[in-house]
Formats: C-alpha cells, structure tokens, sequence
C-alpha cells in the first residue's frame, strides 16, 4: 500500500516529539491536521483510503492502492501550482495541515509510492490559493456506483433508498424504474448513479442496474470511473477508447451498451463523447448500440454543434 505521511519531528519549542507528554498547543496541531487528513480520507470515500497514526512518533498518513494514492497526490500538487482546475476542497485542509505543521521546528511530508519514498515538503512551502472556478470542469461529470440493500422504494416523486454501510443515498428514478426496483425491496442491488451538486448538497439520479451476471462488471467500471477523473490532456481518450475496444473485440456490445451509458448525460465532457463516436464507428446499425450511439452523437451536438 502506498501512503502519504506528515511527520513532526519536534515541538514547536525544538524539543523532540513525546506523545505521550505534549503541550496544549501542540496536542491541537497534532489534531486538526488529523482531522484534516481524515476530511480528505471522507471526501475521496470512493477511494476506500485508510488513516494511519503511528504510535511511537506524531507521523499521521493517508494509506491506499498505487492508483488512488496517486489521484490524492496529483490534486495535492494541482493545489500547490495554482493549476486551474485545482480543487477546492484539497486547498482549505492542506492550507490547515500546512498552517499546523510549520508550527514546530522540524517536520516533513513525504509521498511513498510502490517502496520508493521522497519528500513533497517542497509542495507545502507556499500557501495554497482558492480558485473561482466559473467555467465548467471534469468535476461536473460525476458518477457514483453503489452496492448496498434497497430499504425503501416509490413516492409521489420516484426515488428508492439504497442503504451502503452506515450510509444511505436517495436516489431519483421514474415510475418505470420505481416499478422495476420495487420487487426488490430488502435485497443486495448494484447500482450506478449521477451525481449533480444542489445548494451544497449531492443529489443522486439514477443510471444504470446491475444483476448478479452483471456483478464483476459493475466493480470494474467503478474502479474504471473513480481512474477517470484524474485523467488529463490525451489520457482520457486513450483510457475510454481502450476499454471500449475491448468489449468491441470480444464481440461484447451488451458490456460495451453497460460502459457507454454512464456518459450519456448533460454533464459528460465533448471529450468523452467524442471518444466513444470515434471508437464505434461503423457499428451504429449493430444492436443494442445503434439507439445509444445516437444519444451521444445528440449529447455532443448539444455541447459543441454539429458532429459530422
């Protein structure tokens, strides 16, 4: 597991660490950059990251796999660069680690990534700056895949309620689905859903079910989604358009219909849409793709005009 750790050497008086004999004010940094750390941990819950503390020094860590430490790592240096698309979020808390930490005389912040470990320290020297973000971004397409017990289902306005660990998620539907999803009250779902922010708030509507043949598919495309939102430039044509070409190879078009619907919504990047046009071309008279492959062409169109 690859971790990224915030290690305090010394006091804020010089002194070396003593957990077990620590001063008010040191005890409270110790705290809020854990709390901190924990913020992020919470945040990036689709990234299923772990806290560490080590016991026998102050060195407090986010631990995860290679490829989610590294989407952490990534948008901890968008923040130190004032890269445009830089988040928000990423910048209050690691303007408090950083507050906290250069309280004391000597301390470090290191990224361990498969063995090797460096020093980002450098990444914290300046403070981190918020962003007016005015134009839209990769954050406004968000998809979040569930798998938890349906406890509730129907209304005057259609939703179900998915119950995830200690967490439940109501998430909009039609009556059709509504009807659907009913005879299933009590019982283990997978699901996919939109994700659109309202008054500081995340709201849910639904896209996809996934049944028990569908249920290895449904974990691969949640890992697949949670990689693509860290992609950037080139790199996300060439993540969708390899994916794609491999349910295309294998003759696979029910799994390849299960990939494409995830996009097909207002806030899915040109990018995406037209990568998916380019890799299916040719195939629009092939079933069940050739309605879907219209919905994206329609989507596109919306965003950037004409297609062909």
């Amino acid at each position: 597991m690859d971790k990224i750790e915030i290690l305090i050497k010394r006091d804020s008086a010089g002194n070396p660490i003593d957990l077990e004999s620590m001063s008010l004010a040191d005890s409270k940094a110790f705290s809020e950059i854990l709390i901190s750390l924990i913020k992020i941990v919470e945040f990036e819950k689709d990234l299923h990251l772990k806290i560490g503390v080590r016991k026998s020094s102050a060195v407090k860590s986010i631990i995860g796999p290679t490829d989610h430490m590294e989407i952490v790592y990534k948008k901890i240096e968008k923040a130190s660069k004032s890269e445009v698309d830089r988040d928000n979020f990423y910048v209050k808390h690691l303007n408090k680690i950083r507050e906290k930490a250069y309280q004391n005389e000597d301390f470090d912040i290191t990224y361990t990534k498969k063995g090797n470990r460096i020093s980002i320290k450098p990444l914290f020297t300046n403070q981190f700056k918020t962003t007016r973000n005015t134009q839209k971004g990769k954050g406004d397409f968000k998809i979040k895949f569930l798998n938890g017990t349906l406890t509730d289902c129907g209304g005057i306005k259609p939703n179900f309620h998915i119950s995830v660990g200690e967490s439940s998620f109501t998430i909009k539907c039609s009556p059709e689905e509504a009807r659907m999803l009913g005879g299933k009250l009590y019982e283990n779902i997978n699901v996919c859903a939109w994700v659109k922010e309202e008054n500081e708030k995340e709201t849910y509507k639904l896209c996809d079910v996934y049944d028990e043949k569908e249920a290895e598919l449904f974990f691969d495309l949640s890992d697949f989604f949670k990689l693509l939102k860290n992609k950037e430039g080139t790199e996300p044509f060439h993540f969708i358009s390899d994916k794609l070409e491999d349910f295309y190879d294998n003759k696979d078009y029910d799994g390849a219909v299960k990939f494409i619907k995830p996009f097909i919504h207002e806030s899915s990047l040109p990018v995406y849409l037209r990568t998916i046009l380019v890799v299916s071309k040719g195939l629009k008279n092939v079933m069940p793709l050739t309605g879907l492959l219209n919905e994206v062409e329609g989507y596109l169109e919306s965003k950037i005009g004409k297609v062909y």
